[in-house]
């Protein structure tokens, strides 16, 4: 009896973005019951063994030769669920990638010992209701106050109405946070984690329960926007402008945009939780795409600690020019009678930049030229970049071999305080190793940002050492990025009904001291959107960077030069990776990402040197 369906279409797991297409198999009658859409197979192409993702099953083929035969079905379990592959291609049609990329963050790694434990008769599809008062919105919540118990509201909600939750956050350790806390006030719930940064089998052990729809919620990282949830009623995701969101490969997408296409194709609802609004959620605020929903009393000293600033120091012009000013030295000493002390540096090791100590030139390796530092008292500077100890070093420009420090790093701090503070027990959290809570009494914590631990009832009193190295960073997201790193500090302090207490070693005058000292972060966030609608940046609109060889982007350029609808910058020239750099920007990104996708596919078949593009880049470079 011949059969219906007998042949597969299928994309090739393969990079090219001239492959980036469907292909006709014909199905052996042997393999026929288990080769069904969404599990993975070996094919044949181009006489190379190749493996590829069933995409569906049909009975004729426009391909009018003899069709090569499937090889074999990798797994019988069809882990490609449609919902994810529908929005798998959007994705990749959004940031101009191809299909078989996107695949690979929304299927973990096959693990065969896993299949074999499992069940597949639980994996079941169940019907879809409908939702009719979709709403996506945006929550401000100020920093002393528990961000788990607004989300947690939101997902007993959702589960009352029979829906799935999809709960993202920007680390593991959040995730495992949160997890605990939902699972402590919500006993029954049936709780998933999924990250990259479990363990292979876990990974897959934890998907393939959430694709049988054995779960309630679903909490994870980046990767996790792509869960084969099948009744999502709610996807959340807390701090979306953190950089964690952003993929490093291709096609560089970013979670928070993933999750509004999921939230819109699903019907489902989305909410942007976090202490501040992102700009890109602050534009979507502003065209009305989202709502943003106001936190009742939301300036209250119940849910800020009290803020200093250099103007609280002191008139004296000397006494404003310390590293750490006299009223810095008193909360530090005030707050030890009641509790910890957190102090933020910027910076790791003894110093993290040298100068020329006759000159002032900043001192370089005379190797690569990296800058240098120093990782303890009294040792030899090292560079930054190559790593070499320059033990020789002398300045090239004026021969002196003596340098002095000017910026200092967390070690040097410790060394400090310990002076001033004799018998205070001293911790240090930041990079290899870093603290997530701290049980002593009494104790200074030097933390360098995002490496601050938690500590029983808050800390007393906090200071931010070196404002100026976080508000000066040469970044797109430079203002955005202190704001957030200081929220999360101030989240671990007592309010101010409590005595707590933050010095911000910056004149009040800043930007982002203002929106603290208001008690208003998202004052600052409407600012930063104005900037960006008046130097027509993202996200007023879309850009897309375009980096690749010189020859390739001059060709790039000529296409777009008499497009009147775009903006492009550059190009910029890299000499020393003999490549450049041009930026897009645009109002109306469908056209001009379906151009660019056609260019990047004749690259690929005349087999030039690859263009990298990059849709809403975290940053500019």
């Amino acid at each position: 009896m011949p059969r219906h369906l007998n042949v597969a279409r299928v994309v090739l797991d393969n990079p090219l973005p001239h492959l980036d297409r469907l292909f006709d198999y014909e199905i052996p009658e042997e393999l026929d019951e288990i080769c069904v859409p969404g599990v993975k197979v070996k094919v044949k192409f181009s006489n190379r063994n190749m493996e590829a993702w069933v995409v569906e099953k049909v009975a004729l083929s426009s391909h009018h030769k003899k069709l090569s035969e499937i090889s074999k079905v990798i797994s019988n379990y069809p882990v490609l669920t449609p919902e994810v592959l529908t929005l798998s291609q959007i994705v990749a049609d959004r940031f101009i990638g191809n299909l078989t990329d996107v695949l690979r963050f929304a299927i973990p790694p096959r693990q065969a010992k896993i299949e074999k434990a499992f069940k597949f008769e639980s994996i079941k599809v169940p019907k879809k209701d409908s939702k009719e008062d979709v709403t996506h919105s945006s929550i401000t919540i100020p920093p002393c106050v528990d961000k788990d118990v607004a989300i947690i509201d939101s997902v007993k909600k959702t589960i009352k109405h029979g829906k799935q939750s999809l709960i993202l956050f920007p680390n593991i350790y959040l995730v495992e946070e949160f997890k605990s806390t939902l699972i402590l006030k919500e006993p029954g719930v049936k709780v998933q984690v999924l990250s990259a940064e479990q363990e292979p089998s876990v990974r897959y052990s934890s998907f393939l329960e959430i694709l049988g729809s054995n779960t309630d919620v679903v909490i994870g990282t980046r990767n996790a926007v792509f869960a084969p949830l099948q009744n999502l009623g709610l996807i959340a995701i807390w701090d979306d402008a953190d950089e964690n969101y952003y993929s490093q490969q291709s096609p560089y997408w970013n979670a928070r945009e993933v999750a509004i296409l999921r939230a819109r194709l699903n019907g489902c609802d989305f909410m942007s939780f976090g202490n501040c609004e992102s700009v890109a959620i602050n534009q979507l605020i502003k065209d009305k795409e989202i709502a943003r929903v106001p936190f009742s009393d939301s300036d209250s000293k119940n849910y800020w600690p009290q803020v200093f600033t250099l103007d609280n120091s002191s008139s004296d012009p000397i006494e404003r020019t310390k590293r750490i000013p006299n009223k810095a030295w008193e909360l530090v000493k005030e707050g030890l009678k009641s509790g910890n002390v957190l102090v933020q540096v910027p910076r790791l090791g003894y110093s993290s930049n040298l100068q020329c100590s006759s000159c002032r030139e900043s001192a370089r390796c005379n190797g690569c030229s990296g800058p240098l530092l120093t990782k303890q008292k009294n040792s030899a500077p090292e560079c930054k970049w190559c790593g070499k100890v320059a033990s020789s070093w002398r300045c090239r420009y004026c021969n002196t071999r003596e340098f002095r420090i000017s910026v200092v790093g967390q070690t040097k701090t410790v060394e400090e305080l310990g002076k001033s503070f004799p018998g205070v027990n001293i911790l240090t959290s930041g990079g290899a190793t870093i603290l997530r809570a701290v049980e002593e009494s009494n104790s200074i914590i030097v933390a360098t940002p995002g490496a601050e631990p938690k500590t029983p009832n808050g800390y007393s009193a906090a200071i931010l050492l070196d404002a100026y190295l976080l508000l000066g960073v040469p970044s797109l997201a430079a203002s955005e990025e202190a704001l957030r790193k200081w929220l999360h500090l101030l989240t671990l302090l007592k309010p101010e009904s409590d005595g707590g207490k933050v010095f911000i070693t910056s004149e009040s005058t800043n930007r982002v001291v203002q929106a603290l000292i208001k008690h208003d972060t998202n004052w600052l966030i409407d600012n930063e959107q104005e900037l960006r609608t008046e130097t027509k940046l993202h996200p007023s609109v879309t850009t897309i960077s375009l980096k690749g060889d010189l020859k390739e982007i001059n060709q790039l350029l000529e296409t777009f030069n008499n497009d009147a609808s775009i903006s492009v910058m550059g190009p910029r020239i890299f000499e020393k990776e003999e490549l450049a750099q041009i930026v897009i920007g645009t109002s109306k990104p469908e056209d001009i990402i379906s151009k660019v996708r056609s260019e990047i596919i004749k690259f690929s078949v005349a087999r030039t040197k690859p263009v990298r593009a990059h849709v809403n880049a975290y940053d500019i470079d």
